[in-house]
C-alpha cells in the first residue's frame, strides 16, 4: 500500500477526534439551562444576555450591589498621598531650620499641624448616624435630623440639619453623593438615580 491510502483508510486521528467536540463543549457552556461551576465560559455570557434581555431591570452588578449588606460604616478620609506634600515641605524647612539658629526649629511645626488635620479630619458615615470630625473636635448627628445637602465652596459637602445648623462633611464631596444614599438608608436620594 501506499502512504495515502494508509492514511485515507485510518479512520480518525486524535486531532481529528477533538475537532467535533470543540463545538459541543462550547454549546454546553452557552445552554443557560445547565447547571455548571463557577469560572465556566460560557457564565459571563448568561449575565450578559440577562443584560440585554431586559435593560429596565439595571445592570446585573446594580441587583447584586442592592442584596449585598451594608457595612457598619463608610470613613471618608483625605487622601494619604497628601502626605507626600508633607515630607516635601519638611525637606524645604530643613535648609532654614538647621541654619537660623535654634529657633528656627519651630518651622517643622508647619508640616506637623498639616500631617496632623489630614489623618485626622475625617467623616464617618453609618446606618444610623453620621459623625465628623476635625482637627479640634467634630459632631455627631442622626440621619433623621438631616434636611438636605449642599455644596461648600470648598468641595466639601454641607449637610443641612432640622435645627437650620450646617455642619461641614469633610472630604465628602459631590462624587460620594451615591455611596452617601446608600449608606443614608433611603432618606437621601442618590441624585444620579433619580430622573
Amino acid at each position: 500500500m501506499s502512504q495515502t491510502q494508509q492514511d485515507a483508510e485510518q479512520p480518525e486521528t486524535p486531532e481529528r477526534a477533538e475537532t467535533p467536540e470543540r463545538p459541543e463543549r462550547s454549546e454546553q457552556a452557552e445552554t443557560p439551562g445547565q447547571a455548571g461551576t463557577p469560572g465556566q465560559a460560557g457564565a459571563p455570557e448568561q449575565a450578559d444576555s440577562a443584560e440585554d434581555a431586559d435593560p429596565a431591570a439595571g445592570t446585573t452588578a446594580q441587583a447584586t450591589a442592592e442584596e449585598r449588606p451594608l457595612p457598619s460604616s463608610l470613613a471618608f478620609r483625605i487622601n494619604p498621598v497628601s502626605l507626600l506634600a508633607v515630607l516635601a515641605i519638611a525637606a524645604c524647612a530643613t535648609p532654614l531650620a538647621t541654619t537660623a539658629g535654634p529657633w528656627a526649629l519651630l518651622v517643622y511645626l508647619i508640616p506637623l499641624a498639616i500631617a496632623v488635620w489630614i489623618l485626622r479630619t475625617r467623616t464617618t458615615v453609618g446606618p444610623d448616624e453620621v459623625r465628623t470630625r476635625t482637627v479640634f473636635g467634630g459632631k455627631r448627628f442622626t440621619w433623621d435630623e438631616v434636611v438636605s445637602l449642599r455644596l461648600d465652596e470648598k468641595r466639601w459637602l454641607k449637610a443641612v440639619l432640622r435645627s437650620g445648623d450646617e455642619v461641614v462633611l469633610p472630604a465628602i464631596r459631590v462624587r460620594d453623593l451615591p455611596r452617601l444614599a446608600v449608606m443614608s438608608g433611603g432618606r437621601l436620594t442618590d441624585p444620579a438615580t433619580a430622573e
